[in-house]
């Protein structure tokens, strides 16, 4: 067991100057002895940099032009000397026992020198700092309910009760996340926001740096989807976190526009096929052709996804027939069916208006 590694927490920040004080005193308030704090200001231009400047030399302030989420995650691991890496919106707080938990967690289970990533549970808050009921991580969990049932066919056990039964639990091996990227070119999302997540060195030497474009918010998913292909996913159901609800940050549910969507994909794709790499001679991950768009085209085309979803449908058995991209072809297929029969109504009902 390696004896007293180093700890760093990443702060980043864009114009969250009423909760920025409260979220790095948080991360200095950690009873672990061992750990420098590096708050990352994304160009801010409320009175957040002169709240940085009042810290001194408790913190390592980074001061860098607006370029995103990514971006400022990058330029924090870039000068970061810690075995374990923690990430930490600052909007949200760190409870002071997180930091020396998870080293111990990871420092018995002898994982520092791996590649792992851990998630831990967290609890909600308001605006003011008061603890609200929240089913967030139900969630992003429920999210997946189809992908939930894919895993189970690839690591015993797997179902929606898996993720957090345990203080320490391990998640999966990259070579079962590989395995469900070569069947279904896409792969879920195993973990949880940005506050909850810490890594070893060792796996963000493998991440970092994230792709920076469209990436301006949500950089937290390059990191889970990369991490579970590239090492060990553990979790843990103690609440360390502090996740922060306000008018600024409920993107669950949130509309977003067609093309940042698209090109977000995209990005997405390109940076996990270079980790992947090239397998079976050909790209693995190709969002617009997985089981995954099939919310994005009825999202956004509504009726007139019918044409897409027909595509897809075909695309996803090609790829890999088995019984959940049989049962995903027959579903689709239909749904197109029935949107292509919502078109023609809606045209016929117009002509007959006119």
């Amino acid at each position: 067991m390696k004896v007293n590694p180093a700890a760093s927490i990443i702060i980043n920040n864009f114009n969250y100057s009423r909760f920025l004080a409260e979220s790095i005193d948080s991360a200095l308030s950690q009873t672990y002895s061992f750990t420098e704090v590096i708050v990352v200001d994304d160009g801010s231009t409320d009175s957040s940099r002169e709240i940085i400047s009042d810290y001194g030399n408790k913190i390592i302030p980074i001061l860098k032009e607006n370029g995103g989420q990514a971006s400022s995650l990058n330029e924090g691991f870039r000068i970061s000397t810690g075995e374990i890496i923690f990430f930490l919106d600052s909007d949200d707080l760190f409870h002071p026992e997180k930091v020396e938990k998870i080293v111990n967690y990871l420092s018995k289970a002898d994982l520092i020198d791996s590649p792992v990533i851990l998630h831990n549970l967290f609890e909600t808050i308001d605006e003011n700092g008061l603890s609200i009921v929240s089913n967030i991580a139900e969630y992003i969990l429920a999210l997946q309910d189809r992908e939930i049932k894919a895993l189970s066919k690839i690591i015993y056990g797997f179902d929606k009760n898996y993720f957090f039964r345990e203080e320490i639990n391990q998640i999966s091996f990259p070579s079962q996340l590989q395995k469900f990227a070569l069947r279904y070119r896409y792969i879920p999302y195993l973990g949880m926001p940005t506050s909850s997540i810490s890594v070893s060195r060792v796996m963000a030497n493998k991440l970092f740096p994230l792709p920076i474009d469209g990436y301006k918010i949500s950089a937290d998913e390059l990191i889970v989807k990369a991490a579970s292909l590239l090492g060990e996913v553990y979790s843990s159901n103690v609440s360390l976190t502090k996740y922060r609800c306000h008018g600024n940050n409920y993107w669950y549910g949130k509309m977003i526009k067609k093309e940042d969507e698209e090109f977000a994909g995209i990005q997405r794709d390109k940076y996990l096929n270079s980790k992947l790499g090239l397998m079976a001679g050909k790209p693995i991950f190709s969002f617009l052709d997985s089981m995954q768009a099939d919310g994005f085209y009825r999202l956004h085309f509504g009726n007139k996804a019918a044409n897409y979803l027909f595509v897809l449908s075909f695309n996803v058995v090609r790829w890999h027939l088995n019984s959940i991209t049989l049962l995903f072809f027959v579903e689709t297929f239909m749904r197109g069916i029935r949107y292509k029969l919502r078109s023609f109504l809606f045209q016929s009902e117009g002509v007959y208006r006119k």
